[in-house]
């Protein structure tokens, strides 16, 4: 069919369309709830070499102070490919940065203040410093005017930076413990120092060569980061929550409100009515937090950013957060829906939630002491108990198999081993057999009517046929296998065996396995999934290793991850791996290229996560504390009218739109029929004010 042209009244017509799609804008748009919708979230990151601590944006360039690499100078003009420009190697620790004109006042820690010129950034100077007498760090610095207001280890310190050269000490301040930074509004400087009665002192600097108290604030933790909006302080304090202060009268400040997450927060933004944090938790996870300041008696979370790595410092210019995350360092973040995107439930098991299984809509938990735990989820966001099995010993890992649920147990000198249990009646789990062990066991897989076990020094394999009365058929032996995980794929078993790496062994006569193959991993290797002749393996500290075991007598290393923490848990489905990472909690990885791997999406979970199972698009991850924590993977529906392809629906849409109706392009062919017409005009309208999520 040959495409039947728009009639020309063009001009009109367009000029509805932007007319009317401009009342489309003001429609709010969808967010999908899918912890997969959340990577959408990152638009990009950059490493520094170091561990970032603060970030500036001024225009287009994100300024990095990165700890004992100095100054790292990023373009961001595509905040999806950020490039080093330039960097400035300060003599001690770049803690804090702030940039003014083509000037750069960096906190240098044991380095003082270091100030650079960085009106060419591929190239920044040095132009001058101030080093504090004695065994001092300078932790934070403000800029008003001609003058620097710097925190220090006893203090502050009020300097004339009007000859950038010469530094000169106007007048200090001295602290009863260290002052961890200094916000200045007018002749007030607000002093964040530590706990006790020295938590935010209000000092009048109007004569910067006195500086005088005339206020403070007794905080339950020691202050990190103040932030002023007219008469209103919002202090930060480790692991003291959110503090809103009115500060009026700075000689009574009075608590208006605050909000306790139970871990450390640390750096603070304000825009408008929402507040962004960074926060750390005593896993040493990280994470954005947002809150609704609306009503400051009562500060609401109403959205939630995993970090990654240790955020230290916090930007937020526009609709976009730049986050210093230490390790990983510079990371950008879309908050134009700071609504946390992904759905989860936490069911709190008594004790810690070590291994985890789903069958249909019915959570299994091998959680330590307390044994195992069945958990209906047929609704996940009401998860219900429906019985336990009280173990001897602790319940460490598990699998289930139809109506049986095999679970190891391990105890320090007492006999351990699997347990078979009958969980045909989940509401009344009966033991129907055990096998005990040499020594302690780590995991187990059942293929059939055949269970293999793999713990130190060797793998044993089980007929449990009859699983009253588990045989032993045949084992491997040997004293180097410290084995960790085993998967079966037909006549073949893989093996991880901690330092050693993988062993491949031939299982087709189960009394004699016989080795055919190896590969000695970097680190120590854990779980293991085996997916169309390729094994992904968790590797503790060095992450994701993604090994070629189609010639199983010569496995090859095809691709590797690093992810931020331990690797525990793995499970591979439709070219995507999850993996339990401790600490860092799920972290969510594209493998469909196996020789590229990619991040997808993360979530920081509450506790450390050990292992994860997935249903459909549902993740069960089993938390050391938390228990069970239900998590949503769907992905974000699709978006036609981002015609761009940057997942924002603006005028640039609206114009590529129109070039491609008044050209015949197919992309504005949004009916599918070969006519370019009112029906496709109203078809973009539609799919526009539904928005991208």
């Amino acid at each position: 069919m040959t495409p039947t042209p728009i009639p020309k009244l063009t001009t009109k017509l367009l000029t509805a369309i932007l007319l009317l799609t401009l009342f489309t804008l003001l429609t709010p748009q969808s967010k999908a709830d899918g912890l997969l919708c959340q990577a959408r979230d990152y638009i990009g990151s950059h490493d520094t070499p170091g561990s970032a601590r603060d970030v500036q944006v001024v225009g287009a360039i994100a300024y990095i102070a990165d700890d004992m690499s100095g100054l790292q100078i990023i373009d961001i003009s595509n905040p999806a490919t950020p490039i080093t420009l330039g960097s400035y190697n300060t003599p001690g620790q770049a803690l804090d940065v702030e940039v003014v004109g083509t000037t750069a006042y960096v906190a240098d820690g044991a380095g003082g203040l270091q100030i650079l010129d960085v009106s060419n950034p591929a190239a920044p100077t040095h132009i001058g410093s101030y080093d504090p007498p004695g065994f001092n760090h300078t932790y934070h610095v403000s800029i008003v005017g001609t003058k620097a207001y710097i925190a220090k280890s006893d203090g502050l310190q009020i300097l004339d930076v009007s000859n950038p050269a010469a530094p000169a000490l106007i007048g200090t301040y001295d602290t009863s413990e260290i002052a961890n930074s200094v916000t200045v509004v007018g002749t007030t400087a607000y002093v964040a120092s530590g706990s006790g009665s020295a938590g935010l002192l209000i000092l009048d600097v109007s004569n910067p060569a006195t500086p005088i108290l005339i206020g403070s604030y007794d905080t339950p933790g020691f202050v990190v980061q103040t932030k002023i909006i007219g008469t209103t302080a919002y202090v930060t304090v480790s692991y003291g929550g959110l503090l809103i202060l009115d500060v009026s009268n700075p000689a009574a400040p009075v608590l208006s409100g605050s909000y306790d997450t139970g871990n450390s927060l640390r750096n603070i933004e304000i825009v408008g009515t929402t507040a962004y944090i960074t926060e750390h938790t005593a896993s040493y996870s990280s994470a954005l937090l947002i809150f609704d300041l609306s009503n400051p008696a009562a500060p609401a979370l109403i959205g939630s950013y995993s970090t990654r790595a240790s955020a230290k410092g916090l930007t937020v210019v526009g609709t976009t957060a730049y986050v210093a995350s230490s390790s990983s360092g510079l990371l950008i973040i879309d908050i134009r829906n700071p609504t946390f995107p992904a759905t989860q439930i936490v069911y709190d098991t008594p004790r810690n939630a070590r291994s985890v299984a789903a069958v249909g809509t019915t959570a299994y938990v091998a959680d330590a002491s307390a044994g195992l735990q069945i958990i209906d989820v047929s609704n996940p966001a009401t998860p219900v108990l429906i019985g336990s099995y009280d173990t001897p010993n602790s319940a460490s890992r598990l699998t289930v198999v139809g109506t049986t649920a095999y679970v190891i147990e391990t105890s320090a000198g007492l006999p351990v081993g699997l347990l078979i249990i009958d969980v045909s009646n989940p509401a009344a789990p009966v033991l129907i057999g055990s096998y005990i062990t040499p020594e302690n066991p780590y995991s187990v897989t059942v293929v059939g009517t055949t269970a293999y076990l793999v713990g130190s020094v060797e793998l044993q394999i089980l007929d449990v046929s009859n699983p009253a009365t588990p045989i032993l058929i045949g084992m491997y032996d040997d004293p180097l296998l410290y084995g960790s995980d085993v998967e079966i794929v037909g006549t073949t078993a893989f093996v991880t065996v901690g330092y050693d790496g993988l062993l491949i062994l031939d299982v087709s006569n189960p009394a004699t396995p016989v080795l055919i193959g190896s590969y000695d991993t970097p680190g120590v290797s854990t779980n293991i999934a085996v997916v169309d002749a390729i094994a992904y393996i968790g590797n503790f500290y060095n992450g994701l290793q993604i090994i070629d075991v189609s010639n199983p007598a010569a496995p090859a290393l095809i691709g590797s991850y690093d992810t931020p923490s331990f690797t525990y848990g793995l499970t591979v489905v439709d070219g995507t791996a999850y993996i339990a990472d401790s600490h860092s909690g799920l972290q969510i990885i594209d493998v469909s290229n196996p020789a590229a791997p990619a991040f997808a999406g993360s979530y920081d979970t509450i506790g450390s996560a050990y292992e994860v199972a997935i249903v459909g698009t549902t993740a069960y991850v089993g938390l050391d504390t938390g228990g069970l924590l239900i998590l949503d993977l769907t992905d974000c529906p699709p978006c036609p009218a981002d015609l761009n392809n940057d997942n924002t629906l603006d005028f640039a849409d609206i114009f590529e739109f129109i070039d491609a109706l008044t050209t015949n392009n197919p992309i504005a062919d949004f009916t599918n029929d070969g006519q370019y017409d009112f029906f496709d005009i109203a078809s973009f309208l539609t799919a526009f004010s539904t928005g991208c999520p």
